[in-house]
């Protein structure tokens, strides 16, 4: 009864924001438009946003943006994050960001490896040469170096382009489980090899929604409403007709 009654609530509070101006408010993502991203681009697509009283804009990434800075500076009110090592990071270093939602239960970073040349588990990978992002090597790979041993000395920058990976077969690859392994496959001919992160500890949640805290402290429901339509995005995004944002996302992300 409790949770109907939140429910009612909400959509009460809903309706009576859509009797006035709509906040404005601009939504970083840490990359170009993608199925990743696609619950955001459904609740703008589907009027959930304005909905609840939002008037989103959402800014995509890209591999030269820096979303967080934007974040900081008070450029935009709401980021997109990765994993949560860079939220943890930012508490030590007391940077005035805090995660207030994230949306991927299992973080969907992995590695990859070319099939039968001696890559074919993940105790395997540490001898191969690794193309890594930048920021990858201040995340994940930091982890991987600690818990499993795998070198600096190996790493080869990753831009973003599976190229050089699909050339050297001696040689692993970052990958969202979503993405790199179909490019590898369209462009390499054959299926790599995946190992996804949280199957061997890297245990977090990823896709954050992250804000700055003073907008937390001054604006509390201005931060719950963004939080809340964006999970109703995800939700109609996985089970109802996502036919416009699967359009806007293709389309924008070529």
């Amino acid at each position: 009864m409790r949770i109907a009654f939140a429910v009612i609530l909400a959509g009460l509070a809903a309706s009576a924001n859509s009797a006035f101006a709509l906040d404005k408010v601009t939504f970083g993502t840490n990359w170009l438009p993608d199925p990743e991203a696609g619950g955001y681009y459904q609740a703008l697509v589907d009027g959930t946003y304005a909905k609840y009283g939002l008037d989103v804009t959402i800014e995509p990434g890209g591999p030269q943006s820096n979303g967080g800075y934007l974040l900081v500076a008070g450029k935009i009110e709401f980021y997109m994050g990765g994993d949560m090592l860079g939220d943890f990071l930012a508490a030590q270093q007391n940077i005035p960001t805090v995660a207030v939602a994230a949306d991927f239960q299992k973080d969907p970073q992995a590695f990859m490896s070319h099939p039968g040349v001696g890559l074919d588990k993940w105790t395997d990978l540490p001898k191969a040469t690794a193309f890594v992002s930048q920021t990858g090597l201040a995340s994940f790979y930091a982890w991987m170096s600690v818990a499993w041993g795998f070198s600096y000395d190996k790493i080869k920058p990753y831009n973003f382009n599976s190229v050089p990976f699909i050339a050297n077969p001696n040689s692993i690859q970052q990958a969202y489980v979503t993405s790199e392994p179909f490019e590898v496959e369209k462009l390499g001919g054959f299926k790599p090899n995946i190992f996804l992160l949280s199957d061997y500890g890297f245990s977090g949640y990823a896709s954050t929604i992250e804000t700055r805290r003073d907008l937390v402290e001054k604006k509390p429901d201005l931060v719950q409403r963004f939080v809340d339509a964006s999970a109703i995005g995800w939700y109609h995004y996985l089970y109802g007709d996502n036919t416009k944002a699967r359009i806007l996302t293709s389309a924008t992300s070529k």
